[in-house]
């Protein structure tokens, strides 16, 4: 079905300056701060100012490098307040569109730079949840056009592995050791923190020689395929890296830096892209996901991986599922930089942990690739047949980045 997008211009967020995408707690704000304000309600942290100046300027700072202290300080200046409705919450009434078009009628929330809409299906004359995920995506895309590795001697003395090693330490060196347990969501705020794990992908993506060197438009099909398998590798494996064997034996898995669930106790409120059959293919979902404590957290836990090891192994899942969806230009990528990656395990076995017989390991960490890939396969088709049977009542703006 072709959806007749709506146009829209988005006003500039009155906290950060970015885009804005809405009236969040009462006020014109972009998603993340608006995230960062109900996550700092919810906690009652007590921030202290980076530079305890108290006056720190916020809109020259990405959002993960902004004062928190005075970033919050801001939200209150301007305006926000958990008291305040949101007033996207309530509908507009019904606007027609003419017959020419393919969506037969489209309700737009009060709001109109919501990322959310109803429409009606033409076909079924049923309303189903539009979701627009430009704004969501924005950073991403910037990120894969414009962002440039370090320049610094010593980034540039490092070898492949190793760069992506850094890069994945360096994205997760915010991550709080004792993360808030969150036993509910809303589907708006679990589909918000996917925003923060996309850039992360795209950056630690950008860090390969390789992946830096395809076309953009190469770059951006590559990411739009992988991002939702790196989340999952990189979220499982660094719970594991946090909670230890608690990670397996409480299922618990890590949301966003200072968020964390129990696998088994925690609900995301589906009700707004619920079908007829969604309990159906959720319950297909979950067993995909809580395969990924074997498949990833049981051997990072039973072995003790490194982050060099984690690296590889990521980077193995992450080249070859895309290399086989893509072909030509990413596939002779990604036979070079695999390649390059291996002989600098081999190094990284040899010299750092003086290993004289690694094949063991070895093993594992493709053991865990091939799980992975394998799930994922699996996950792919329970996500078409969600679709074709109706299970989930949802179009997405641009269905690739949720086809994995």
């Amino acid at each position: 079905m072709t959806l007749a997008i709506p146009e829209y211009n988005n006003p500039l967020c009155l906290v950060c300056g970015n885009d804005g995408n809405g009236v969040h707690f009462g006020v014109q704000t972009c998603r993340a701060c608006a995230m960062f304000f109900r996550r700092s309600h919810i906690q009652q942290t007590l921030f202290q100012c980076k530079n305890h100046s108290k006056f720190c300027d916020i809109r020259v700072a990405e959002h993960r490098l902004m004062c928190k202290y005075c970033r919050l300080k801001k939200c209150q200046e301007v305006g926000m307040s958990r008291e305040k409705k949101d007033p996207s919450k309530s509908r507009c009434e019904i606007a027609t569109v003419p017959q020419t078009t393919t969506i037969a009628q489209m309700i737009p929330m009060s709001d109109p730079k919501r990322v959310m809409y109803d429409v009606i299906d033409p076909v079924t004359n049923k309303s189903i949840r539009w979701i627009d995920i430009g704004p969501i995506i924005k950073r991403s895309k910037e990120i894969l056009e414009d962002f440039h590795p370090p320049t610094t001697t010593q980034f540039k003395s490092l070898n492949a592995l190793q760069k992506m090693t850094f890069s994945l330490q360096k994205l997760q060196s915010g991550q709080k050791k004792q993360p808030k347990m969150m036993y509910e969501m809303t589907f708006d705020d679990y589909f918000l923190h996917w925003e923060e794990l996309m850039t992360r992908a795209a950056e630690w993506l950008m860090h390969s020689e390789q992946f830096y060197g395809l076309p953009e438009h190469e770059r951006l099909n590559f990411f739009k395929i992988i991002w939702a398998v790196w989340r999952r590798v990189e979220r499982n494996s660094l719970s594991a890296k946090i909670f230890g064997q608690r990670c397996l034996d409480e299922k618990l898995l890590l949301i966003s830096d200072d968020m964390v669930m129990q696998f088994d106790n925690f609900e995301v409120d589906m009700t707004e892209i619920s079908g007829k059959r969604m309990a159906e293919y959720r319950r297909f979902m979950r067993k995909h996901l809580l395969l990924y404590f074997d498949i990833v957290v049981r051997p990072c836990l039973e072995w003790n991986f490194t982050d060099t090891e984690i690296n590889f192994a990521l980077s193995q899942i992450v080249w070859n599922y895309a290399s086989r969806k893509l072909l030509g230009q990413t596939l002779q990528a990604s036979d070079a930089f695999l390649s390059e990656i291996s002989e600098n395990l081999h190094e990284y076995y040899r010299n750092e942990m003086r290993l004289k017989n690694y094949a063991p390991r070895l093993a594992v960490l493709m053991e865990m690739v091939n799980g992975v890939l394998k799930v994922q396969a699996e996950h792919e088709r329970t996500l078409e047949m969600g679709f074709l049977f109706d299970m989930v009542n949802v179009v997405v703006s641009e269905p690739a980045f949720f086809s994995v």
